[in-house]
C-alpha cells in the first residue's frame, strides 16, 4: 500500500473528513496559510491560547489520525516548551522577578512579569504553527500539494518538487528498516552500547542510505525522460484538477478580510490589541 492510499484510509474517520477531501487542492493550502498566519500577528499569550484551542476544535472536526496527534504532542509539546524557557530570561521590560548574569561573558538575565508572557505567547505561537502545518502535511496527499501549488500560481516544478520530497520520506524509512535489519543479521546490535558506541553504530546504517538513496534519485531521473517529462512545460495540467467552488472562494475571501482586520488591529491600530513589543514580531 502506498503513502497516499494509506493516506486516505487515516483521513477518512467521518463526513467531516470526506468533505475536506473533496475540497479543491488550492482552497486547503491558502486557508491553512492564512491561518497559519494569525499566530505571528499577535504576541499575547491569552489571544494564542484561544487560537490553539480554535485550531484543535478545527482539527478535531474534521478528523485527526492518531498518530499525527502523537507526533504533535510530542514536537509541537516540546517545541513549545523549549521555545518559550529559551525567550524567559532575554526581556528587560517590565517588574523583575530574577536577576543574574551568564557566567564568564556576563550578559544580563532577568525573569519579569512581561516577559513571562511574552515567552509564553512564543511558545504558543509555536504550538500553534507546528499543529497546522503538521496536520497539512500528514494529512494531505502529495499530489494534492502539487495541485495546490499550481492552483495558485506556482511554477509545477517546484510543485512537483515538493511533491517529491514527501514520496521520499516512506521509502527512506523503508530503505533504513532493511539496511537495518541487514546488519543485524550479521551482527551488529544497534539498540546496545553506550550513547558513544550508538553513534558510530548508526553510522554504518548512514552511508548505505545515502548511496541508495542517490541510486533512487538516478533512477527517477531516467524514467522522467524516458517519459519525456519536461519540468519547464508551461502546458502541463493536472488531468483530474478540480475546479473551485463558490463556497470556497468565498470562505477564504472572509478569512482573509479576518486576518486583514486583525492584522490592523494589532499591528497598525495605535491600540496594538494584542502585541506586547509592537517593535517585534
Amino acid at each position: 500500500m502506498n503513502r497516499e492510499s494509506m493516506m486516505t484510509d487515516r483521513s477518512q474517520p467521518g463526513r467531516q473528513a470526506r468533505i475536506w477531501q473533496q475540497a479543491h487542492p488550492g482552497f486547503v493550502l491558502l486557508f491553512f496559510v492564512l491561518l497559519g498566519a494569525l499566530p505571528f500577528i499577535f504576541q499575547d499569550p491569552r489571544i494564542l491560547v484561544i487560537l490553539l484551542a480554535l485550531n484543535l476544535l478545527l482539527v478535531s472536526s474534521i478528523g485527526w489520525p492518531r498518530m499525527v496527534r502523537n507526533t504533535y504532542l510530542l514536537v509541537g509539546g516540546v517545541g513549545g516548551l523549549f521555545t518559550a524557557l529559551s525567550w524567559l530570561p532575554f526581556t528587560s521590560v517590565g517588574e523583575a522577578y530574577w536577576r543574574g548574569e551568564v557566567p564568564l561573558i556576563g550578559y544580563p538575565l532577568q525573569i519579569t512579569d512581561i516577559g513571562v508572557m511574552w515567552g509564553l505567547g512564543m511558545g504558543l505561537r509555536i504550538a500553534n504553527v507546528a499543529l497546522l502545518s503538521m496536520y497539512y502535511l500528514f494529512v494531505t496527499t502529495p499530489r494534492q500539494m502539487a495541485m495546490g501549488f499550481k492552483s495558485i500560481g506556482i511554477p509545477f516544478s517546484i510543485g512537483f518538487l515538493f511533491a517529491l520530497i514527501f514520496r521520499f520520506i516512506p521509502l527512506a524509512k523503508q530503505d533504513l528498516t532493511t539496511i537495518r535489519e541487514a546488519q543485524m543479521v550479521r551482527g551488529v546490535r544497534i539498540d546496545q552500547g553506550s550513547l558513544r558506541e550508538k553513534m558510530r553504530k548508526y553510522g554504518v546504517l548512514l552511508a548505505p542510505l545515502i548511496f541508495s538513496s542517490l541510486r533512487r534519485v538516478q533512477l527517477i531521473a531516467n524514467a522522467l525522460d524516458a517519459k519525456g517529462f519536461a519540468m519547464r512545460n508551461p502546458r502541463h495540467r493536472y488531468y483530474r484538477m478540480p475546479e473551485w467552488g463558490k463556497k470556497e472562494i468565498l470562505l477564504l475571501l472572509l478569512v482573509f478580510l479576518i486576518v486583514i482586520s486583525l492584522f490592523y488591529a494589532a499591528r497598525i491600530s495605535p491600540n496594538h490589541f494584542g502585541v506586547l513589543f509592537p517593535s517585534r514580531i
